[in-house]
């Protein structure tokens, strides 16, 4: 009988998507593998594997019979349950053996084997064909995982191009030093001749930010670390443009910095010192908590007290409350991650509550950010299956060892920890010992790991230094080929080794070498079929981590950094990321004084996160101040954007506020497109939000939205917001926009005490569920 959690139905939309998603990568070198693997290992003559979408998709390679097994595919399917034939009689199948493919709660397809001969078929036979489905249930979400992250590659580059942003890359032993067209031109040099040496850059310098931009670089390059400066480019006309640029130092093959790549961008407008994002959550996990230098809680999210029995912890130091804490994982993470600012990731068992967790922790400026969750089930599902290994043969107990190595790849892309788990697995009955040298840019990444056997670990140790799970050492790949020979040829020594290429879409990204590996021909095709699930599992991590990088340096850059400074009018604003997830926003703001002496005023949000999100909002703003700069008023500027935003900016969704104050007639006139209303709280009356009811967000192709114009007067504070200012799970807008007219009632402050006042009053000092951008002006503040 099949469980009620899965998806089974073959009409079921859900199910047929899930398995759509599965065929990014439909028939490869893998799934033929592990159909040849399945058929050799049941003593079948063939094996398929099929996907049913809203038909059957064969993914392997095509076999005698296989027509044939239409109807038992099906029925296999339908029935959710191992279907066993003996003898069917059929056009080149007579015995027939299939089992269902599960994958994250949706059946989507069928293992089988299938053979020209009659034959009775075992319990040990379906068990081994259920193992087997696992490994192919892997593979495919591998492989589907692998085209979502090529995909959102591609993305980002488009972002970077929207952004304008530009990339560098300086060698720094022979001073070389190489920009894009966009850093060409934002250095003066589209139509100079150009000499690709740092004395470009140089010479390019302003004076006075000569020396703190040297000191920056020679900081960077003498800690091997990131480089992050703000300074000013004289051009040869004169003209005078604001930079921020952000990089990293690489080391060459001998240990020292080589190489220094990064990315600059033009903040001419916004040039004074940007605000600083607030804490961004890297966790695929929804409970956490923040601790500060001193130990004490300072934050605690409801899913980390439903699991840790307490509501009342902030305030507490950690090892009061948990003084059973001491000597364990968490005790020697938390304290190394404080001390180090380097982040980290473990498991630990804890006793109180007998449950295991996957725990990291993140450094900041504040103290430590902890993200946990239960992985109870996973790890005891683990423990049963190794004591199955002592009860079954060794065919099976090798293919369980694979099916939960693989499971165990495929559910973390942190390249340390897969490292870890491949250490884990060789260790686990294969070999003595193993080392892992693994491509990275320009360095190579070589660990090590080994039984309680002295001589060779003390080899191990004289080869590569202190026993650490991974090390950097500035090599290149000829290392690989000395690895075996230095381990291996000593008379005396008795390890033989075996090197398993680490390779993913056609790449060699390294080596597993394993010492004094089993003899067994069995053992030796799994340790084949582990490496190449390493090495998939690898590349994606490294893929997952470069998108990761490049997401964030995409936000903040996007983000305005500075506000106008105009005669008698002050200008604050604030954006907060939103504390629920760890994508890249798409709210924003602008404020920027136009050629007649008037001051735009903008604020919205774009629908969606992550990085495409961020290019729209960078897209819209640009596009908004430039209609606006042709001097059309807000309602036209709406419309204009709104008729092009899917054909010129592919924005499908958004909502913003464009508005105009004359300072001379103290008048604001703006326009809505399905944002709230701006906030007045004059000197002597009551805080009230405009009258004004707002039209079609952005995208809904309207040709017109109405305008609106108010009289602002003097020492009055106007304040414009998005909605994750005042509205969450727990309150309404209603109740939000209620209390923050309540907030600004009988407040006399200058617009950046206002912002923060706000914030403070509103709860959201640290930020709320969603993003918030909060605008605010007053004209007259004497």
């Amino acid at each position: 009988m099949e469980s009620d959690s899965v998806r089974a139905g073959l009409d079921d939309p859900q199910r047929i998507e899930a398995a759509r998603r599965l065929l990014a990568e439909r028939r490869g070198e893998a799934l033929d593998r592990l159909a040849a693997l399945s058929a050799r290992l049941l003593g079948a003559a063939h094996a398929q594997i099929a996907l049913i979408t809203e038909v059957p998709v064969i993914l392997t390679s095509a076999a005698p019979g296989q027509d044939s097994l239409v109807e038992l595919t099906a029925h296999t399917f339908q029935h959710g349950a191992p279907l066993m034939l003996a003898d069917v009689r059929r056009p080149g199948v007579s015995a027939y053996l299939g089992v269902p493919i599960d994958i994250a709660g949706a059946r989507v397809g069928v293992l089988s084997v299938y053979d020209s001969e009659p034959r009775q078929w075992t319990r040990h036979d379906t068990e081994t064909l259920r193992e087997l489905a696992g490994t192919v249930a892997a593979e495919l979400e591998r492989g589907a995982l692998a085209a979502e992250l090529a995909s959102s590659t591609v993305r980002l580059d488009l972002g970077f191009a929207a952004a304008n942003i530009g990339s560098f890359d300086w060698n720094l032993v022979t001073n070389a030093l190489h920009w894009d067209d966009r850093l060409m031109e934002l250095f003066g040099y589209a139509n100079e001749p150009y000499v690709p040496h740092i004395d470009s850059f140089t010479v390019r310098l302003h004076p006075d930010d000569l020396a703190k931009t040297q000191a920056a670089i020679e900081r960077a390059i003498e800690s091997l670390g990131d480089y992050e400066a703000d300074y000013r480019v004289v051009h040869p006309d004169g003209a005078v443009r604001w930079v921020a640029a952000r990089g990293r130092v690489l080391a060459g093959e001998d240990g020292r910095p080589a190489r220094m790549l990064g990315a600059a961008y033009d903040t001419t407008d916004v040039h004074s010192a940007s605000e600083r994002l607030g804490r961004v959550l890297e966790t695929m996990s929804t409970a956490f908590f923040t601790i500060d230098r001193e130990w004490r809680f300072t934050y605690v999210n409801a899913a980390a007290e439903r699991i840790l029995g307490r509501r009342d912890l902030v305030g507490d130091v950690i090892w009061d409350v948990y003084d059973d804490l001491d000597g364990t994982e968490s005790d020697y993470n938390y304290r190394a991650a404080m001390a180090s600012g380097e982040p980290t990731s473990f498991e630990q068992f804890y006793a109180p509550l007998d449950a295991h967790f996957d725990v990291r922790v993140t450094p900041n400026d504040d103290g430590i950010s902890v993200y946990f969750h239960d992985i109870t089930s996973r790890v005891r599902a683990e423990q049963e299956r190794e004591a199955a290994l002592e009860q079954t043969g060794a065919a099976t107990g090798r293919l369980q060892i694979l099916s939960a190595a693989s499971a165990r790849l495929a559910g973390t892309l942190e390249v340390d920890e897969l490292l870890r788990i491949l250490g884990d697995v060789v260790l686990n009955g294969f070999g003595e010992g193993l080392v892992v040298a693994l491509e990275a840019g320009s360095t190579l990444r070589v660990g090590y790991a080994a039984h309680e056997d002295a001589a060779l670990q003390e080899r191990l140790r004289a080869l590569r230094g202190e026993p650490l799970d991974v090390e950097r050492f500035g090599v290149r790949t000829a290392v690989l080929g000395s690895l075996i020979p230095a381990l291996t040829d000593d008379p005396a020594a008795s390890h033989a080794a075996v090197a398993l290429p680490l390779i993913s879409r056609g790449r060699t990204l390294g080596a597993a070498v394993v010492i004094g590996a089993v003899e067994s021909a069995l053992d030796r095709r799994v340790l084949v079929e582990l490496a190449a699930r390493a090495g998939v599992a690898l590349d994606n991590a490294v893929l997952f981590g470069s998108e990761r990088r490049l997401a964030l340096t995409l936000q903040r850059s996007l983000l305005p950094t500075a506000l106008p400074e105009l005669p008698g009018i002050g200008l604050a604003a604030r954006y907060l990321p939103g504390v629920g997830g760890q994508d890249v926003g798409g709210d924003f703001y602008l404020g920027h004084p136009l050629e007649d002496g008037r001051l735009l005023l903008v604020i919205g949000d774009v629908m969606g996160h992550g990085p495409q999100a961020a290019a729209r909002m960078g897209q819209l703003r640009a596009v908004l101040a430039a209609y606006a700069y042709d001097g059309d008023p807000p309602d036209r500027v709406l419309a204009h954007v709104s008729v092009r935003a899917t054909a010129l900016l592919d924005l499908p969704m958004a909502t913003a506020l464009a508005g105009i104050y004359d300072p001379v007639q103290r008048r604001f006139t703006f326009a809505l497109a399905g944002h709230l209303p701006p906030l007045v709280a004059p000197l002597d009356g009551l805080p009230a939000f405009v009258g004004a009811s707002p039209g079609p967000p952005l995208g809904a192709g309207v040709t017109a939205y109405e305008r609106h114009a108010i009289a602002v007067p003097a020492g009055a504070t106007l304040v414009l917001y998005t909605d994750g200012l005042i509205e969450d799970r727990t309150r309404s807008i209603d109740v939000g926009l209620a209390q923050l007219r309540g907030a600004l009632e009988g407040v006399r402050l200058p617009p950046d005490e206002a912002c923060d006042h706000v914030l403070e009053a509103m709860g959201r000092a640290d930020g709320g569920e969603d993003d918030i951008a909060l605008l605010v002006m007053r004209h007259g503040l004497g």
